[in-house]
């Protein structure tokens, strides 16, 4: 019996451990409740103010945010402890939670006892950060001023350059530090006056975080900041076993453009996860005055800024939280009224990439609007914030509603679309049929497939070694003449390359020159397809054939051509192989064998070969090249030429082991009026798009265009249509031949649709080679 209850007694005491589960990392991500824990939140930094009890709280407001944001999806609430010093400046937040040294409104600390009941009364999780390195709620300057430096120079009265002259001294001054430390000590050592629970024993508190964007400010304090950084969290890993503990670091942009700083200070043991931040407007990757013009390169850039950082991430296994994000409505006013597309967009790019990791196991693992405005409303008769006005997302010295996410706003249904996505829907990852294919090629695939849930790339065949009126200039191509940058997909063909007996193709191009403009395109992001126009193997003549002389079934095995075949193969084995960047390593491409076979034109076309015998050629072209020949930078395109019915496009497709891509080759021709062509393109599509969807398999627009580009809105109001709706991964227009006239697919300076086709790639879905993200990544 005694026994019995010295078991009780055990149970009793650590079941408690047991029953508390926390946000953990383990194995690099994020767990919770033995499952994987990634999430879409948003900052609430005004949380603990509006659920004070003083005058300036609304608690009845803080449940109608709190219920909407449960029923929109987000889980995670980024929020200030609290501000510092006294109240009355109109750049700073009031209430201040610690209006002295270790002196601290009652109010305040009521409403962060409050609003983490509250939270754990919906399974909610906050990320609590204590200091700031900007004035607008106190932090940095704040404690230096009461460790005695002098006055706060604020920077809307005296420039930023003095302000972050005054507070680079904080990582150097021992009376600041430690009073921010008496800080730490007293919020984590707190016991919740609602609950009853320690704040060490809350669930509802998913991390401590030192502070919002600390920052060295200076070369020479990096080293100190580094030094008190592991301080901090060393003495929070001290009191609080059980709380994760992050920086609140914007990422390299944060720690003077030095992202090997990030890394040291991100490798401190004490720190479970990495933090960054993304600013389009602040870091001028959109220009407010044109916001839908420069959408696309704040993509961009931001896409980049989270592969680079994960990369350094994956090094510590340690999870990446994109904690704070925003852009401005559409025209960057700052009233309800004003369009929020160019935000959706940009949050949509950010939520698909979190969505793929989400379902894939990656290493972004969350993300955090800027910020949550709900129920607020921006004030009428003036922009910043004054005493009596409702608390949003834009602190006091911003715009009210600069970038506030509101209650009416479509970018809120936006989030609770990926939420939901998140919860309900499974996604395996897109894996090209060549299990043994390089990393650079695997990460290609996965790229195009997921790059067509933001837009499509614009591509053209044979872009940079030729256009109207010129052959073999370095750096031009006719798109870059007009738009100002490369096309982001780009065509070559190496027909007669198979027969080894010349070294220029059917195009009269030569292959060293076609590799070289391989490897740029590669150097600089792009991504590269080869078509192959073989010579007919029976007539030894050109591609097109109007007679059904079997060149198909002589080249297949145990008949007459199969040897002749196999040494074509190896002549494109020895191409692609040849194919290396300036590294050495292997460039991936989108090869595209034997197509428009649908048509009656080529010697492979539908009427000189049955079914089966082109499936058999596509078949062996695949398997030879890759399991003999050992060729595993490759990825395998289908593109019959238009087609009306799903038995048009599947009776001759080799099956889903043997194909990456599903491509159409559809041409506008005068026989067809813009409308009747997009229909027609739309419905084809629509056939191929449900197999790519049920299949995960990628969806492209092989080939495409309209010979001499007679429309001038051709490039907005046909193609772009024409797109619409569709994860569509590119659209490749046919070529401008230098010498022929009357043969061109896309524009060139003075041609009729050049301005049309600058509008064309300054849409945000539309991806020119600058807006790219890492492709091989």
């Amino acid at each position: 019996m005694k026994k019995y209850l010295v078991s009780l007694i055990f149970l009793a005491t650590i079941s408690p451990l047991f029953a508390q589960n926390f946000v953990q990392v383990k194995d690099g991500r994020f767990e919770l409740d033995g499952k994987p824990y990634y999430f879409i939140g948003a900052n609430l930094w005004y949380g603990a103010v509006l659920g004070s009890k003083g005058k300036e709280g609304d608690r009845e407001r803080l449940v109608r945010e709190l219920d909407l944001l449960k029923k929109t999806g987000i889980n995670n609430l980024r929020i200030l402890v609290g501000a510092d010093g006294k109240d009355g400046r109109k750049t700073k937040v009031e209430p201040a939670l610690q209006t002295a040294p270790g002196v601290y409104n009652d109010d305040v600390l009521d409403g962060l006892d409050f609003l983490l009941a509250e939270m754990g009364k919906r399974d909610m999780f906050a990320v609590l950060y204590f200091n700031n390195s900007w004035e607008w709620s106190g932090g940095y300057s704040q404690y230096l001023n009461w460790a005695g430096e002098g006055e706060i120079p604020f920077p809307h009265d005296v420039g930023w350059d003095i302000y972050k002259d005054y507070v680079k001294r904080f990582a150097t001054n021992r009376k600041a530090i430690d009073m921010f430390k008496e800080h730490i000590r007293f919020i984590i050592t707190r016991t919740n006056r609602y609950t009853n629970k320690p704040y060490t024993e809350d669930r509802a508190i998913m991390s401590w975080q030192v502070g919002n964007e600390p920052r060295a400010f200076s070369v020479e304090a990096k080293e100190p900041f580094a030094l008190w950084m592991r301080e901090v969290t060393a003495l929070i890993r001290a009191l609080d076993k059980n709380h994760l503990i992050s920086s609140g670091s914007e990422g390299s942009k944060g720690s003077e453009n030095d992202i090997e700083l990030w890394r040291r200070v991100h490798s401190d043991r004490n720190i479970d996860y990495v933090n960054i931040h993304c600013w389009p407007n602040n870091w001028r990757w959109i220009d407010k005055k044109d916001i839908p013009g420069t959408t696309a390169k704040a993509i961009t850039n931001t896409l980049n800024y989270i592969f680079d950082h994960c990369a350094i991430a994956e090094t510590l296994s340690k999870p990446v939280v994109l904690e704070e994000f925003g852009m401005p409505r559409d025209h960057f006013t700052f009233t309800l009224d004003d369009s929020t597309v160019c935000r959706d967009q940009y949050f949509k790019s950010i939520f698909e990439l979190l969505w793929y990791n989400a379902q894939t196991g990656g290493i972004f693992a969350g993300c955090n609007i800027w910020a949550w405005g709900g129920y607020a409303r921006p004030p009428k008769g003036h922009v910043f914030w004054q005493k009596g006005d409702d608390y949003m997302g834009d602190p006091a010295q911003e715009e009210q509603g600069l970038n506030s996410v509101f209650d009416t706003d479509t970018t809120v249904e936006l989030i609770a679309e990926y939420t939901q996505k998140m919860d309900q829907h499974a996604f395996t990852w897109a894996n090209p049929i060549d299990a043994r294919a390089t990393v650079e090629t695997k990460a290609l695939y996965r790229n195009l497939k997921w790059l067509s849930k933001l837009g499509f790339m614009f591509g053209q065949q044979d872009a940079t070694l030729y256009g109207i009126g010129w052959k073999y200039q370095p750096d031009r191509s006719d798109a870059k003449s007009v738009c100002g940058d490369y096309p982001a997909v780009y065509g070559w063909e190496v027909g007669d390359i198979e027969l080894g007996i010349k070294d220029i193709s059917l195009d009269s191009i030569h292959f060293s020159k076609i590799r070289e403009h391989i490897q740029a395109a590669y150097r600089r992001g792009g991504v590269n397809t080869i078509s192959w126009h073989a010579s007919n193997p029976v007539t030894g003549g050109p591609v097109v054939s109007r007679e059904p002389v079997g060149a198909v079934e002589s080249l297949l095995e145990g008949n007459i051509n199969h040897e002749k075949f196999k040494l074509w193969l190896d002549r494109i084995a020895d191409f692609m192989l040849s194919l290396r960047s300036d590294h050495g390593t292997l460039i991936p491409v989108l090869f595209r064998p034997w197509h428009e076979h649908s048509g009656n034109w080529f010697w492979w076309g539908a009427d000189k070969c049955t079914p089966e015998q082109y499936k058999q050629l596509y078949r062996f072209t695949v398997t030879y090249l890759r399991d003999i020949k050992g060729v595993h930078n490759i990825l395998w395109s289908y593109s019959p030429d238009k087609i009306k019915t799903h038995h048009d496009y599947f009776e001759r497709y080799p099956g889903d082991e043997y194909v990456d891509i599903l491509g159409l080759d559809y041409y506008h021709r005068p026989s067809e009026s813009n409308e009747q062509f997009i229909k027609n393109v739309r419905s084809a599509l629509d056939i191929i798009s449900a197999h790519t969807v049920a299949h995960n398999k990628v969806l492209a627009l092989t080939e495409t265009g309209y010979n001499l580009s007679p429309i001038p809105d051709w490039w907005t109001n046909v193609l772009t249509p024409v797109m619409q709706g569709y994860e569509i991964s590119y659209a490749l227009v046919w070529r401008n031949a230098y010498e022929r006239a009357e043969h061109y697919f896309g524009t060139y300076p003075g041609q009729v649709s050049a301005e049309d086709f600058k509008r064309f790639t300054l849409q945000p879905t539309v991806f020119t080679e600058s807006k790219l993200p890492k492709m091989y990544k």
